[in-house]
């Protein structure tokens, strides 16, 4: 069937063969079956048919005048217009390597002379079956790509795009705050601290929508630099100071070396512990302990553990919140807000610069979080100090 065409559904099978018998046998057998069939005495005049007219299979033999059927296989797959066309190939060759050499150039399947004709309307039945499954997983698969590139399209550009009123709006809201605040108005400076800390929210989540779409599209892009142990830490709990002081939470530090050097994107690091300080906080009782710890291991590996006194967590459960969207309750009832990219998140942060996000809790006594960092990241406690006195 002509490409465009509607003549027919009847699939296309294009023959190629030297031999003229073989052709006008295969032909009958092919017509019974009732498929379209397009007939082609050597593998040069195939290509030309095929390149014109399409076809829904090709049944080649392998030695033919002109162009065999190994290069007409080659220059099939060679061709991206017809390179999805399922080819088999029909030798009488006692070669053993001949099979070997048609898979090679790129054939489908293959059937040995003298042919049985049973097995050649059942090869052709088969074959024709795989192909449209493959071009329907492959549509699939370009549909989905397609909808995966669209949405982080689309998440992309509204992140960039609401940035800017939102700073406008807590800007203006901090304005604001300051001159209620001068008239001694404790009303509407509390009217505007909402404000602001509902802007800093939709901002604050914004931003994760914005890196999760940059996470699910790549690595993320990091900026390194020296830092040290207890400014990463320092930075996390800035961050987390509102989650933790809403939930009341007692945190409290565990580090081994606070002047520890590491080279990482400490803006990046410290916003994965900030998630993991938030999630231990919102997710515990009211006023619960949170121990934010940091430590060598025995391999020079540096670990950031962020550990809590909460519900815990069965291993379904967590290997669920691990992904993104998702809380351990998604239901609008749920008491706590987000969207569920707090440990995601932490996880895409952590593999960006080779780190790893290790996780495990148990029902009814709490989770520990762990980032760990490779130990080629660590960098001598006094480098930095040393540096900083030269």
């Amino acid at each position: 069937m002509k490409r465009g065409s509607l003549v027919s559904s009847a699939p296309r099978i294009l023959l190629v063969d030297d031999d003229p018998i073989m052709r006008e046998l295969a032909h009958e057998k092919l017509n019974a079956a009732n498929y379209q069939v397009a007939i082609a005495e050597n593998g040069a005049d195939a290509l030309t048919i095929l390149k014109r007219d399409g076809a829904d299979l090709v049944i080649s033999d392998l030695e033919m005048p002109v162009m065999d059927g190994f290069e007409l296989t080659r220059e099939i797959r060679a061709d991206r217009a017809i390179a999805q066309t399922p080819v088999i190939v029909i030798t009488a060759s006692d070669h053993a390597d001949a099979v070997d050499r048609a898979f090679a150039a790129g054939a489908t399947s293959f059937l040995a002379k003298p042919i049985n004709w049973t097995l050649f309307n059942q090869a052709v039945k088969f074959v024709l079956r795989a192909s449209n499954d493959q071009r329907a997983l492959r549509l699939a698969r370009d549909q989905a790509e397609a909808g995966a590139k669209y949405k982080d399209g689309l998440m992309s550009v509204m992140s960039h795009e609401l940035r800017t009123p939102l700073n406008a709006i807590i800007g203006f809201g901090q304005l604001l705050g300051e001159r209620f605040a001068q008239q001694n108005d404790p009303l509407h400076k509390e009217y505007a601290d909402y404000i602001i800390d509902s802007g800093k929210r939709l901002l604050n989540t914004i931003s994760d929508m914005l890196l999760a779409s940059d996470a699910g599209s790549g690595p993320i892009a990091i900026a390194e630099a020296e830092t040290t142990v207890g400014d990463i830490i320092a930075a996390a709990r800035t961050i987390s100071a509102g989650v933790a002081a809403t939930t009341q939470a007692e945190v409290v530090e565990a580090v081994q070396d606070v002047e520890l050097t590491i080279i990482c994107d400490q803006r990046l690091v410290a916003r994965a512990l900030s998630k993991l300080i938030d999630n231990a906080a919102k997710f515990s009782p009211r006023g619960a302990k949170i121990i934010i710890g940091a430590a060598l291991t025995k391999g020079g590996e540096l670990a950031l553990m962020v550990k809590d006194t909460g519900p815990g967590m069965a291993p379904d459960r967590l290997k669920r919140v691990l992904a993104p969207f998702t809380q351990s309750d998604m239901s609008l009832k749920r008491a706590e807000q987000g969207l569920g990219l707090g440990l995601p998140l932490a996880g895409a942060i952590a593999r960006a610069p080779g780190a790893q996000l290790r996780m495990n809790s148990t029902v009814g006594i709490g989770t520990r979080a762990v980032i760990m960092l490779p130990a080629d990241r660590v960098r001598s406690t006094n480098s930095r100090r040393a540096r900083n006195a030269a």
